[in-house]
C-alpha cells in the first residue's frame, strides 16, 4: 500500500526490517535501562528505541507499512490491537452511560463511594458473563453491543449479581442497550487501514540476573492484509474480543484484542522472518 508518510517517521521496507530483526538476534540478550524494567510497555519501548522508533500520535504505522506489536514469550495474555470508543462518531459518550448504569460498584477503600467499574470482554460467538453479547449486522455493517438479562448467571467469582441487575432495572430497565451501542464497520476499517493492516509481530525472551533485567528477539513475523472481513470472521468464531475496561473516574479505553495463536484469523498472511 502506498502511504504518504510525515517527513519526520521512519519508512521501512520488508528487507531492511528482516536486516534489523537479525541484527538484533546477533546482539542476544539485551540490558533493560533501570527505569524500564518491570514496567508496562518496557519491552517495547526499549525495542522501539533499537530499531529507531520515534514515539508518534500520526495515524500512521510506527515503520510506514508496519505496525510494531510486541508479546513476551511466555506470556498467554491477550494481545491489543488498538483503542477505539463505541459509537457512529469519533466522540461519543456511550461508554460513560454504560459505566453509569451497568457498572458494578468497587467496594475498595482506595476509590470514592460512588466508583464503578465495567471490564467485559465480547465477542459475537457467545455471551460475557456480565450478558453482553456482539452481533455483526452484515445489513447494516457494523457491530451491535447487546445485553440480555438472562444469560447473566446468579454468581459472578462467589458474588451475588442480583443486586446489580436490580440496580440497572431501577436505573435504565433490562431492556436490550440503546440502539447508538455499536460500532460501524467504516469506522473500524479507517483504523486498520491507518495502522494496523500490517504488523510486525516479535515476541520477546525475558530474563532476570540479580537486579538487571534482558530482553531478546525469540522470532518475529510479517502479519499482512488485515481488513473488515478478517475481523467480522475472527469476531463471530471468537478468535477477536472487544474489550471494555473502565472505571466511573477512569477510562483505559476499550481495546480490540486477540491471542497469538489466532493472529492468523485476522492477518492471513504469516511471514515469518
Amino acid at each position: 500500500m502506498d502511504k504518504r508518510l510525515p517527513s519526520n517517521l521512519p519508512h521501512k521496507s520488508r528487507r531492511e526490517i528482516t536486516e534489523m530483526i537479525n541484527e538484533l538476534r546477533e546482539k542476544g540478550w539485551i540490558k533493560i535501562e533501570d527505569h524500564r524494567k518491570d514496567r508496562d510497555g518496557g519491552l517495547g519501548n526499549t525495542l522501539e528505541d533499537l530499531l529507531d522508533i520515534q514515539e508518534n500520535n500520526e495515524p500512521i504505522a510506527d515503520l510506514g507499512e508496519f505496525e510494531l506489536k510486541t508479546h513476551r514469550k511466555k506470556s498467554g495474555s491477550l494481545i491489543s490491537i488498538f483503542r477505539m470508543e463505541p459509537g457512529p462518531n469519533d466522540r461519543d459518550s456511550i461508554l460513560p452511560y454504560l459505566i453509569k448504569n451497568y457498572g458494578w460498584p468497587i467496594s475498595k477503600p482506595q476509590y470514592p463511594k460512588d466508583e464503578k467499574s465495567l471490564r467485559v470482554d465480547m465477542d459475537a460467538k457467545s455471551y460475557a458473563e456480565r450478558g453482553f453479547i456482539i452481533n455483526v449486522n452484515s445489513q447494516l455493517k457494523r457491530f451491535e453491543i447487546h445485553f440480555d438479562h438472562t444469560k447473566v448467571p446468579s454468581t459472578i467469582r462467589g458474588e451475588t449479581t442480583v443486586e446489580w441487575l436490580k440496580n440497572i432495572e431501577r436505573s435504565v430497565g433490562l431492556e436490550d442497550l440503546d440502539e447508538n451501542s455499536y460500532y460501524p464497520f467504516e469506522k473500524i476499517q479507517k483504523k486498520i487501514s491507518e495502522k494496523s493492516e500490517n504488523m510486525l509481530f516479535i515476541k520477546l525472551d525475558t530474563k532476570k540476573e540479580d537486579n538487571d533485567q534482558f530482553m531478546k528477539v525469540d522470532s518475529a513475523y510479517f502479519l499482512e492484509h488485515a481488513s473488515i472481513d478478517t475481523f467480522v470472521k475472527a469476531i463471530e468464531m471468537g478468535h477477536l474480543q472487544i474489550e471494555f475496561n473502565a472505571r466511573t473516574h477512569h477510562n483505559h479505553g476499550t481495546a480490540f484484542r486477540t491471542w497469538e495463536r489466532f493472529l492468523s484469523s485476522i492477518w492471513p498472511d504469516v511471514e515469518k522472518i
